[in-house]
């Protein structure tokens, strides 16, 4: 069988985790030759170069979004050259279509992974990243968390949009659906909500709301609205 492999340019400290943490399914990462790629029958169904470039850059979207939850600092990476082999194994045609666009970064055992002290990942079935895709695609606001969440620039309003997006879903506020504790929620809204905390990218003007007595700081509301979309993808992926 004829096979695409989309190549992944980018530092190997980040190319590792993509054939971890998506190993499987219609479109997964493998590494050959000390490159990585990804590949999948669900590229078989393009003729054309320029069409399976563009569903990688969706999926690969998808899948840093993802395993950036898991590890926060993931950088994206990007498309390089694509390979369209014949069946027989032999003939190749290479594509390069697109030339795309020191930070000291550390990580644990994807083993370690855990929600709540559950350890998260079993080496027998689906890994974590793979539940956690396939929940968020089953519903539309999930799809626009995983969307937004991909873009590595996280501002505020960014982060509020992502609230509202889960609880959206969930049709209720995050702490009365037993995911964190009114106190944190109040905390990363009035952070958002004041100036004096947010600044240019504040909710509203200054002096309209009362800076909490224990704000938030932007590096912790990420890592906040990280754990939450975790959560609800979890608990979708449970109720499903």
């Amino acid at each position: 069988m004829s096979q695409w492999l989309v190549q992944l340019q980018g530092d190997p400290f980040d190319l590792e985790e993509f054939p971890r943490w998506f190993p499987k399914g219609n479109v997964h990462a493998i590494t050959r030759n000390n490159e990585t790629f990804l590949t999948g029958n669900a590229f078989n169904k393009f003729e054309k170069a320029a069409d399976v470039r563009d569903s990688a850059a969706q999926i690969l979207d998808e899948f840093s979004s993802v395993i950036s939850l898991l590890w926060p600092s993931l950088k994206r990476p990007t498309i390089g050259h694509l390979i369209h082999e014949n069946g027989d194994g032999e003939g190749k045609v290479h594509y390069v279509l697109v030339a795309e666009s020191a930070t000291i970064r550390s990580k644990f055992s994807a083993a370690k992974i855990s929600i709540n002290g559950v350890p998260q990942f079993d080496l027998d079935g689906p890994t974590q990243a793979e539940q956690l895709l396939e929940a968020a695609r089953q519903d539309r606001c999930l799809q626009l968390v995983l969307a937004i969440w991909a873009d590595p620039i996280r501002t505020w309003p960014r982060l509020y949009r992502l609230l509202e997006e889960l609880e959206a879903f969930l049709e209720s506020r995050v702490d009365v659906s037993g995911l964190t504790t009114k106190t944190e929620r109040d905390r990363f809204t009035h952070s958002a909500n004041s100036a004096e905390i947010a600044g240019k990218d504040a909710r509203h003007r200054g002096g309209k709301f009362v800076p909490p007595k224990n704000p938030m700081g932007l590096n912790e509301a990420t890592t906040f609205i990280g754990q939450l979309i975790v959560a609800v993808l979890k608990q979708a992926k449970t109720n499903r």
